[in-house]
């Protein structure tokens, strides 16, 4: 198959990965090692380029499967093809940590949130906007102290 069957009408997107998030990793991974703007961009173009290529070969795969959409086999499927079948294990743990964590689902991470703070989402954003509105009107009314409510000590 032609890339250019898939190109998109318009004009190409410049499509990358966050810059910070690859400076972060190398950080994590590296980190007694300094490294220039340059070799910072270079991994990010070197991470963008890595999943463009197990995205497409993915592609494929379902294509031949006739599914439209991309599933974790696909992308299994596509490592073992590119001959990266030493990330097959830590893609597979990845994944069965992820269907974990859907599994559990929001509910239950919402149940949560409301057990540590004894107040729903709505009330505890109301409560937010309230204490900003309170920094706020402590920044513009002068000085802290100078306030009827509180008192200076020495």
């Amino acid at each position: 198959m032609d890339d250019e069957e898939f190109a998109p009408a318009g004009p190409t997107e410049d499509v990358s990965l966050p810059k910070a998030t690859i400076g972060k990793m190398l950080e994590d991974m590296l980190p007694d090692s300094r490294l220039t703007n340059d070799v910072r961009d270079l991994f990010v173009d070197c991470c963008t380029e890595f999943i463009n290529l197990i995205s497409s070969e993915a592609n494929d795969i379902s294509g031949k499967d006739n599914k439209k959409t991309i599933g974790p086999e696909h992308v299994l499927k596509a490592l073992e093809t590119l001959q990266f079948q030493g990330y097959l294990n830590e893609v597979r743990a990845s994944h069965e940590q992820h269907k974990a964590e859907v599994k559990e689902g929001p509910k239950k991470n919402l149940k949560r949130a409301r057990t540590n703070s004894g107040l729903t989402p709505e009330e505890a954003i109301a409560a937010q906007k309230a204490l900003f509105a309170s920094a706020r009107a402590s920044c513009y009314t002068g000085p802290p102290g100078a306030g009827p409510s509180e008192s200076t000590g020495s």
